[in-house]
């Protein structure tokens, strides 16, 4: 593509972006200091290679999905990586008391505030991990801390306060007991009658901490069985594209479905570890007037899940997608610190 026809695109992505309305031909001459008509003939050019489209006979012009994705793989060849973004990432993440649930709820709520878009962290189920090692300590006088680490090499922990001393409890033999018949099993194997079994087999008749294991093994299979965290769907009726609500309900209805159908919002190896997916590129034609900002994030040498964005195709691209790269920097980060209490 011609040096100034790339100009003109930028600069019609850049306006559109900002006022959500066709460009004209006289603001982009005024710019590049060239003629009205020059600019007319690249915006022909660019109409006619599927660049650009024209929403009426008299209006400007607008991108294309085509016109987006040069944009971001040509013409946007480095990001402009926002330092104040930065920095509050590494402050917020910094603060979080993680838990698994925990620090992908939270860094999903945090990137949707600071992107105005919807945000979501998608990880695989982790409930076929096995248990690697499980430690029982008092800390307080009727505080209980329990650790669970896992085969992936993540760590949960959880504080059970008991309703008497924690001294009155046989913690060490409990815990010793507890290695011996969990470690190796699989996360979903271990089930509320399971833990029953083994209090009743070694003779421990403690129902207030057979009652409080169980309950934490519980909520951890329940939180690692969680697959996509999405925050800021009402951001959406922010966008002029959204008002009409046959435009906006299509897009709920894939965010809803969510739960179950993962695979627009997660990034599998194969894609590489970072991808801005445009209109029709969306593997879901409902989200054809939508675009996706995503990155893998890791646990050491392993891909642990994506982090991403969602919103209207007219979105600011040169700050979201340092923003997306950034976060996801910051959870692969925090992960290493793991555990936490």
């Amino acid at each position: 593509m011609q040096e100034r026809r790339k100009q003109v695109l930028n600069y019609i992505v850049d306006d559109y972006v900002e006022t959500c309305t066709p460009v004209g031909s006289k603001r982009i001459a005024e710019r590049l200091r060239v003629s009205p008509a020059t600019v007319r003939n690249d915006m022909k050019s660019l109409l006619d290679e599927g660049y650009l489209e024209q929403p009426h006979t008299s209006a400007g012009r607008v991108p294309a999905d085509m016109g987006y994705r040069y944009f971001v793989d040509y013409v946007l060849r480095e990001y402009i990586q926002v330092e104040e973004d930065a920095r509050a990432v590494r402050k917020s993440l910094d603060i979080i008391e993680f838990t698994i649930d925990k620090i992908f709820r939270q860094v999903s709520g945090l990137l949707t505030e600071w992107s105005d878009c919807v945000a979501f962290v998608c990880v695989p189920e982790e409930d076929s991990s096995e248990i690697r090692r499980i430690e029982l300590s008092q800390v307080s006088i009727n505080g209980l801390l329990m650790i669970l680490i896992l085969s992936n090499g993540l760590v949960e922990n959880k504080l059970i306060l008991l309703p008497m001393p924690v001294d009155r409890f046989p913690v060490a033999w409990t815990c010793r007991i507890l290695n011996e018949r969990l470690s190796g099993k699989k996360l979903r194997e271990v089930t509320p009658a399971l833990i029953e079994a083994i209090f009743k087999d070694i003779k421990l008749r403690e129902d207030m901490l057979q009652r409080a294991i169980s309950r934490f093994f519980e909520d951890m299979i329940f939180s690692l069985g969680r697959k996509v965290y999405i925050e800021g769907v009402t951001h959406l009726l922010k966008f002029p594209e959204f008002n009409d609500l046959s435009r906006l309900q299509p897009v709920l209805s894939v965010v809803d479905a969510s739960g179950t159908d993962t695979d627009v919002f997660k990034l599998s190896t194969e894609e590489g570890d970072f991808k801005v997916v445009i209109g029709s590129e969306n593997l879901r034609e409902e989200l054809a007037g939508c675009s996706i900002i995503k990155s893998n994030f890791r646990f050491g040498d392993r891909t642990m899940g994506t982090v991403g964005i969602l919103g209207p195709k007219r979105m600011e691209y040169r700050r979201l997608i340092g923003l997306v790269q950034q976060v996801s920097n910051a959870i692969g980060t925090a992960l290493q610190q793991f555990p936490r209490v």
